[in-house]
């Protein structure tokens, strides 16, 4: 994307954004973006939490999807998108009136986060990801701390799996996030990160 689609794209609202990316996807990505949604779904369901907690892990998963969905597009993770799937994550922690539970959630933002900050020094991503990084972190962390880190691993190892099959040194990372927070979210649910 050049200088001047980048400032086109803040100042289209984010809905305009995803009906556009919707409209010109491919049908393997239709695909790929609805099963993720179902698999967001389905995730809210194999937790043990109130069923506040449990419509807030879903809403993380959606919101991450349909941010990946348009990172594809754009090579961009919208902003408010990122805060509606932090505040979700935020919400989901708090619901479940633990201290503890909301720490573990801000340290896992934190750590997904610096996770990311790092390889941005060091390889260039762009601090959307770094963004979505902490937002994964935070949705995961409040089950385990080590969820964090699990799920930046896998994110990286996808990105780096599908560059390498691909041939592609730039791609965007917001579909490799959104799996392993899903691949996160899973193994905390069924207890292998406790």
């Amino acid at each position: 994307m050049n200088t001047l689609e980048s400032i086109h794209a803040r100042s289209v609202p984010t809905a305009d954004r995803v009906a556009v990316v919707w409209a010109t996807a491919q049908p393997i990505t239709r695909r790929a973006f609805v099963a993720a949604l179902v698999t967001s779904a389905a995730l809210a369901t194999v937790g043990t939490g109130t069923l506040a907690q449990r419509w807030c892990i879903a809403a993380v998963g959606v919101v991450l999807a349909v941010a990946a969905l348009v990172d594809v597009h754009e090579h961009r993770l919208p902003n408010r998108l990122l805060a509606a799937a932090f505040l979700s994550a935020a919400v989901g922690a708090s619901a479940t009136l633990d201290v503890r539970t909301v720490g573990l959630a801000l340290a896992g933002c934190g750590l997904g986060a610096g996770l990311m900050l790092l390889v941005r020094m060091t390889r260039g991503v762009g601090m959307g990801d770094v963004k979505m990084a902490g937002v994964v972190g935070a949705g995961v962390g409040g089950s385990a701390l080590v969820a964090a880190p699990v799920a930046i691993a896998v994110a990286a190892s996808v990105a780096a799996g599908y560059g390498l099959l691909a041939g592609r040194r730039r791609l965007p990372l917001g579909p490799a996030l959104w799996l392993g927070w899903a691949v996160a979210t899973a193994a905390g649910a069924v207890g292998w990160l406790s």
